[in-house]
């Protein structure tokens, strides 16, 4: 059964009397979702925000989510262009594919410290995202999750001058089939280049999960590594790849936090 009411629509669950916010009218600019809505002198509790909800509203602005949502589906804020400021509540737990795609004006985030997923493309070609909070209880990061946001980070150097880069790798330590171990140097002959031979890496560390995603310490591990020797990059984003690799620490998500915000 689906309902209305200040420009959005609203599927109602009579059974758990439960809401889910299904789609919007009338191209709102600032959306207050409510907590709770009322029909036929019922109140039922918004839990989730559908797929797809506003999808291309171009006029949102700003929104506020209430405390009551735990799930945010896929693509539902996705080419949202024109949204600057949102607020998640610390009662989501999920953020699905595709979500901000494409909020290119969205300049930060903080995901809640209840979220473990962070789905696909989530926020990819947000250009304007130049701060990003991630939560220790993330345990799950999807496909090109931070693909071409705009945090930019600057190259690091270790004291002997090698480049400070981080590898995503198979939980088994594995790359393209090749073993790798903690705390090993390796070394390529013949000539370097980006996506095509060399030890690959990146210096910004979100940039691994457009090569890598998945359940961190069950389908994936990072690590930071130190490269040497001959570099190439990548035109695109932080990607490089060198002649001469080490294994550094395995890093956690608080690691991963750490980094991106201390530039």
């Amino acid at each position: 059964m689906d309902i209305t009411g200040d420009n959005i629509r609203y599927e109602l669950n009579t059974k758990n009397k439960t809401a889910k916010v299904r789609d919007y009218i009338n191209n709102p600019v600032d959306v207050i979702i409510p907590e709770y809505i009322e029909y036929e002198n019922e109140k039922y509790k918004v839990t989730s925000i559908g797929d797809g909800t506003f999808y291309k509203c171009h006029n949102l602005t700003s929104i506020n989510i209430p405390n009551s949502v735990t799930s945010i589906g896929d693509g539902a804020f996705s080419y949202c262009d024109s949204l600057t400021s949102i607020s998640i509540p610390n009662s989501v737990t999920e953020i699905g594919d595709w979500a901000f795609r494409g909020c290119k004006s969205l300049t930060s985030i903080t995901i809640p410290n209840k979220v473990t997923k962070i789905g696909n493309s989530a926020f990819s070609y947000c250009d304007s995202l130049t701060s990003i909070s991630i939560p220790n209880s993330v345990t799950y990061i999807g496909d090109c999750a931070f693909a071409y946001v705009g945090l930019k980070l600057p190259k690091r150097y270790t004291e002997d001058g090698k480049l400070i880069a981080y590898k995503a790798f198979n939980v088994d330590m594995t790359c393209r089939d090749f073993q790798y171990e903690e705390g090993k140097k390796y070394e390529l002959k013949g000539k370097i280049k980006c996506c095509n031979c060399g030890f690959h890496a990146c210096t910004n560390p979100l940039d691994v999960f457009n090569y890598y995603w998945g359940t961190i310490n069950k389908d994936i591990v990072i690590h930071e590594v130190y490269l040497s020797g001959d570099i190439d990059e990548h035109n695109s984003n932080s990607k490089v790849c060198s002649s001469k690799i080490e294994i550094g620490k395995r890093l956690t998500i608080k690691d991963i936090n750490d980094i991106i915000n201390s530039k």
